[in-house]
């Protein structure tokens, strides 16, 4: 009997759990949805470290986004709940978003060493990390 009640959990769980979330009509492709999140993490990063500079100039991170991809925040907000509806693919998502990160540190420290003779050091560019 036990065996057949987790049976049942596990079966609710996972039932419930696929298409949860219904795919939205103006669904973000994925390729998409790497490169708004990977701009996202670089814009919201440089204005942590220079909120007054964002202030002062009146930039709205996320309005800036949304024009050059021409969407709006509720077909943001659709697409990335959709996409975080399935954990591993989200995550497979943020991986994507992480090795664009990576690859763009190591194109910097490689002109930073072709200009100066070394790379930089992670205070020297907070961005991104």
């Amino acid at each position: 009997m036990k065996r057949i009640s987790v049976l049942f959990v596990l079966l609710f769980v996972f039932g419930c759990g696929n298409g949860a979330v219904e795919k939205p009509e103006n669904l973000i492709e994925k390729e998409v949805m790497v490169d708004i999140l990977y701009e996202l993490a670089l814009i919201q990063s440089a204005e942590s470290n220079n909120p007054i500079v964002f202030s002062q100039n009146e930039i709205k991170v996320n309005e800036m986004i949304y024009k050059k991809y021409n969407i709006d925040s509720a077909s943001f907000a659709q697409s990335n709940r959709y996409y975080a509806s399935d954990p591993h693919n989200y995550q497979k998502l943020f991986k994507k978003v992480s090795e664009k990160i990576a690859a763009q540190k190591e194109a910097l420290n490689q002109q930073s060493l072709k200009e100066t003779g070394k790379t930089i050091a992670p205070s020297d560019a907070p961005a991104i990390q």
